[in-house]
């Protein structure tokens, strides 16, 4: 950002550049460090930075500030443009760079890349829409974004995914973008927006009822019910044994209860002699609050 503010002061006070106030001292540091800059330019993805890389505008940025450009092969610095090609700074950048005249074969090489949009922009800055019609690329742009893909990777794609949601993902942000430039650029007598928003309606419109019959397919767990029919298993026939907790069955669902009950000992002669007449407490950790049955998790 300081170099950039730095390179936009052109003339001084005195009406001189920019580069004749840097001194040399300067200007030769800026050199060695733009040296051993370059070569590592060349392991940059292009296609991975879609017109938007940061470090190969820093490395241009650098040149112009210092005025150091005269000292790199130009048709080098050009090729990386298109790696900068989306930055709202290009154009006056490659005018500090002095690449004004390297710019129809910039501009060629992303429309061979599919990268339309930027081609027409750069068309606008340097005057080359007699040469690049900005109609006839926005119409080959969205006209690559209808089309499927010739082959897809099994086993790659989501359950719900398929290319023709790919290709009307693809195309929407197409239209939005193609939108976009007409606006900015005044085109809209050439290429009415109206049916390229209308499209975008449909498109939208389209993808929210698709959610929508997704959702409504899905299927949906019941919520399992305290005391819904269920019986809570009987004491009377259970044998005598010390261990009688571990030995309830484990089919039998747990409830929460309010509070912990308490019952008497019956006085007849049908109930196991342990019971007695003594009153027989429940553990909390048996069918008391202890225990809470779980409910079913919707999404």
């Amino acid at each position: 950002m300081l170099m950039e503010c730095l390179c936009s002061l052109s003339v001084d006070l005195d009406g001189d550049s920019l580069s004749n106030i840097v001194s040399e001292n300067a200007k030769e540091r800026a050199k060695a460090i733009a040296e051993e800059w370059k070569p590592k330019l060349d392991y940059l993805d292009v296609d991975a930075s879609n017109g938007n890389s940061l470090e190969a505008h820093a490395f241009l940025q650098l040149l112009a500030t210092f005025g150091i450009n005269s000292d790199f092969d130009q048709e080098c610095l050009s090729k990386l443009i298109p790696m900068v090609s989306r930055r709202r700074q290009t154009a006056e950048l490659c005018r500090f760079l002095g690449l004004s005249d390297k710019m129809p074969g910039v501009i060629d090489v992303l429309v061979k890349n599919g990268r339309q949009i930027d081609a027409v922009n750069l068309a606008f800055a340097f005057e080359l829409t007699d040469q690049f019609s900005p109609i006839s690329l926005l119409k080959s742009y969205l006209s690559e974004a209808k089309k499927v893909p010739s082959s897809a990777k099994p086993g790659n794609t989501s359950p719900g995914a398929s290319p023709q949601n790919d290709v009307n993902e693809k195309e929407l942000t197409a239209l939005k973008a193609v939108i976009k430039c007409i606006e900015d650029h005044k085109l809209d007598e050439q290429f009415p927006i109206d049916p390229l928003q209308k499209q975008v309606l449909e498109i939208e419109k389209a993808k929210a009822d698709k959610k929508r019959a997704t959702e409504v397919a899905k299927p949906q767990s019941k919520r399992p019910r305290a005391n819904s029919g269920a019986h809570a298993p009987r004491l009377a026939n259970v044998p005598t044994d010390k261990n009688l907790h571990g030995r309830m069955p484990d089919r039998y669902p747990q409830y929460a209860y309010d509070r912990t009950y308490s019952y008497a000992g019956p006085t007849d002669h049908h109930v196991p002699s342990y019971v007695g007449t003594a009153t027989y407490n429940f553990s909390p950790n048996f069918f008391g609050n202890g225990y809470q049955y779980q409910t079913a998790y919707f999404h």
